[in-house]
């Protein structure tokens, strides 16, 4: 049966963790958004990107999802076996052409040629070539080894016409573009706002553009300067594309712009140009300036900020390479090469290093044949954007909240355990989704609810602290040291405010106490009752009992509350049977001294009662109160009246159980009562009990009296017995009338 109120609760202390986690919750939704839609914050921002790098290790390196990408490295090899194609543009032409016997697809350069070669001084530069000019049709046989010089100078200072033929020649070259924000370089346009567009770019150009000048942290960069190939050079060009990288604030470059603003135009990346070019569609892109996707080719590409995609990077060494040493020397087998996209790019040591996810040193050439990788191969990272971050947030950080609820926090430990299993949880969902190629949101979510925690367990320690120190206060003086700590471990165990629990409760006085007071000085008496108390509370604490209170020389205890206990009909009986035996101990130390001997008195009962703190407003006290308890307090006066040690209800014999020996005595109208209850002796531990007491207690309630006073009159040194041989003795004299019930009136409190 559920728990009865009895009396006015105590008005229930506001739950301040849960106050303060959902006070926090609502703080931590608002950063979230304002995270993700206003202004990023740098911690965060970079924790996200640890994360996402946690996520990459976990999954490892992959295998490029197609063959058809192949790097050529200008490696350590290069400028060891061919230093001229790093030092010419003639180099770079040899290269080109080399490339071409090869019959890749396409031919990418992670470079750009934006400057005119300059072998030799301009003036000088001219004088060379106006004295080649002037000399007659070139005749080798005939010609000095002067003029054969003049005309192999002048060829060597053709290096960008060269370059340029042989770019045209190729026909299959996508030529690299760099966009810059910071200050141009002298000589480069800045503060316009339509900059000349350098001859060849227009093919970097997306498709279909709209710009409506919204779209917030999803807007593509805006630059102010470009560096470009030779206009020579880019006409003989297929396409072309940007070959800028965007690092985030911890320096790693998870992320590649798709588009890059320049002149009020909008320019497109060297992978993604690779990718149109390779799907028979260059320049097919549909773009909405500051959208959250951009159409190429008919496939959506999901965009975050700044307009860049998040790369699904492969690991170091994934995608094939090969060196261009080896391409000059025709070492390579044709199959590597046929048909291929080739990107070609400086990958010598501590030459355009970037960190990735994967590789703390990966080349930047790399990291454009990702891109066309991913685009290519439709594995693009999703990101959730940012409702499902700012919605993530919400969920965390309202499921830390409700774990501070009242039934749940009944243990301290309970609530973070909740937490971080709820966390754990979306942490290794993060990972799964990560596998399928879709990115949650981690950092936000788990930090923000973490936060929400810390605040929550802060407050609960605060205000549990000031409840335990409050508790401990109320009960130390009425219970044990470790109740009082499974108290404090669940404080909803003390109940407090008054509910119906059925307790055992006990009442112990000392025989004639009056009488020993008269005798004694008050510091004496004060002395006195203290040692006797001592150990007598003693005996209930140690039992995990509770003492309710002292009555003058009077104990009162209480079993089964505010810990619950299934025995506590027992504890309380051994505890009375312990009690006498420590007053033994005690008078045989007082009788030498001169000290009274005293003996006890002690009732018990065990039933439904209030129990919980009682009182008014200004004072209380934590008791019990109700019928029981006043029987419990008429069966200690009746041992006087039955010359007994300990007197005990019925449903405390019945509960007990065997461990004790009982006998019943009486059946006792109580003062204060219309109905009659038998009454019980605690005679003892466990043994077996003389039968004749219960036969002449059955004889005097079938009327015959003189026959159990006879009975009764056998039981020597039994003063219970004496009682009810007296008590026969006047009724077989002054027989009662014919409607008595066998039931005695108790005389007195």
């Amino acid at each position: 049966m559920p728990d009865e109120t009895l009396t006015g609760r105590e008005a229930r202390p506001r739950n301040v963790p849960l106050v303060v986690a959902l006070i926090a919750t609502l703080v931590a939704t608002a950063l979230a958004y304002l995270h993700v839609r206003r202004h990023p914050l740098p911690l965060l921002g970079t924790l996200e990107g640890v994360t996402i790098d946690a996520r990459f290790h976990l999954r490892g390196s992959r295998a490029p999802a197609t063959d058809r990408i192949v790097i050529v490295g200008i490696d350590d090899a290069t400028r060891r076996e061919d230093p001229e194609l790093m030092q010419t543009r003639r180099g770079y032409a040899r290269l080109v052409t080399a490339l071409a016997t090869y019959h890749p697809e396409l031919v990418a350069f992670d470079l750009f040629f934006g400057s005119p070669e300059t072998l030799l001084s301009a003036p000088l530069t001219d004088r060379v070539r106006a004295l080649v000019g002037a000399l007659p049709p070139r005749d080798d046989s005939a010609e000095a080894p002067a003029t054969v010089a003049l005309r192999d100078v002048a060829a060597e200072l053709g290096g960008d016409e060269a370059l340029a033929a042989a770019v045209t020649a190729n026909g299959r070259v996508v030529l690299g573009a760099f966009f810059g924000w910071d200050p141009p370089p002298p000589g480069q346009p800045a503060d316009r706002r339509e900059p000349p567009e350098p001859a060849g770019l227009a093919r970097a150009r997306h498709g279909e553009v709209a710009d409506a000048g919204g779209g917030g942290s999803l807007r593509p960069i805006t630059t102010n300067y470009v560096l470009f190939s030779l206009p020579a050079i880019a006409r003989g060009a297929l396409a072309a594309g940007a070959v800028n990288t965007l690092r985030d604030s911890d320096g790693v470059t998870r992320r590649m712009p798709l588009s890059i603003e320049y002149g009020g135009r909008q320019y497109m990346s060297l992978g993604l140009a690779v990718a149109l070019i390779e799907r028979g569609r260059p320049g097919a892109t549909r773009y909405v300036v500051g959208d959250s996707s951009l159409a190429a080719a008919g496939t959506e590409l999901p965009l975050s900020g700044d307009a860049s995609l998040e790369l699904d990077v492969l690991g170091p060494g994934r995608i094939p390479r090969i060196s261009a040493a080896d391409v000059l020397a025709h070492r390579v087998d044709p199959a590597r090469l046929a048909g291929k996209l080739v990107f070609v790019g400086h990958t010598f040591a501590a030459s355009d290093k970037v960190i990735t996810p994967l590789d703390p040193a990966a080349d930047g050439v790399e990291l454009h044949a990702t891109l066309a990788e991913n685009i290519l191969a439709g594995h693009v990272l999703h990101q959730t954007g940012w409702v499902a971050t700012v919605g993530s947030t919400l969920l965390l950080c309202g499921i830390v909240a409700l774990v501070q609820l009242r039934r749940i926090r009944r243990r301290a430990w309970v609530p973070p355990l909740i937490a971080l299993a709820v966390l754990s949880a979306y942490v290794m969902l993060a990972l799964a989704l990560f596998a399928t190629g879709t990115v949650i949101a981690l950092a936000v979510p788990v930090v923000l609810a973490s936060l929400v925690l810390v605040a929550a367990t802060i407050g609960g320690l605060v205000t549990e602290g000031r409840e335990k120190a409050h508790l401990r206060a109320v009960f130390s003086q009425y219970v044990s040291r470790p109740v009082v700590d499974r108290i404090l471990s669940n404080p909803r165990r003390a109940k407090l405010g008054g509910e119906r629990k059925e307790l055992t409760v006990m009442f112990s006085d000392i025989r004639g106490f009056s009488h020993v007071a008269e005798g004694m000085a008050p510091e004496e008496l004060a002395a006195f009752l203290h040692e006797y108390l001592t150990p007598m509370t003693d005996l209930v604490l140690a039992s995990g009992g509770t003492l309710d209170k002292y009555i003058g020389d009077a104990i009162m205890a209480i079993w089964g509350a505010p810990i619950d206990s299934a025995d506590h009909a027992a504890q309380a009986c051994e505890v009375a049977l312990r009690m006498n035996e420590s007053l033994a101990t005690l008078n045989r130390a007082w009788s030498p001294a001169g000290k009274p001997v005293v003996s006890i008195g002690i009732g018990i009962n065990t039933g439904a009662m209030a129990v919980g703190n009682m009182g008014s407003t200004a004072r209380f006290e934590y008791t019990v109160l109700g019928d029981q308890v006043n029987l419990g307090a008429r069966l200690e006066a009746l041992t006087k009246e039955y010359g007994v040690g300990i007197l005990v209800g019925e449903a405390t014999a019945r509960t007990a159980g065997d461990r004790f020996l009982f006998r019943e005595i009486d059946l006792v109208r109580v003062k204060g009562r219309a109905g009659a209850v038998p009454v019980f002796e605690l005679v003892g531990r466990a043994g077996t009990a003389n039968p004749t007491f219960a036969r002449a207690l059955a004889l005097y309630r079938e009327r015959a009296f003189a026959a159990a006073g006879a009975a009764f009159t056998t039981l020597a040194d039994d003063p219970a017995a004496a009682v009810m041989a007296a008590r026969c003795a006047v009724l077989a004299a002054t027989p009662p009338p014919l409607d008595w019930d066998g039931v005695y009136d108790q005389r007195s409190k």
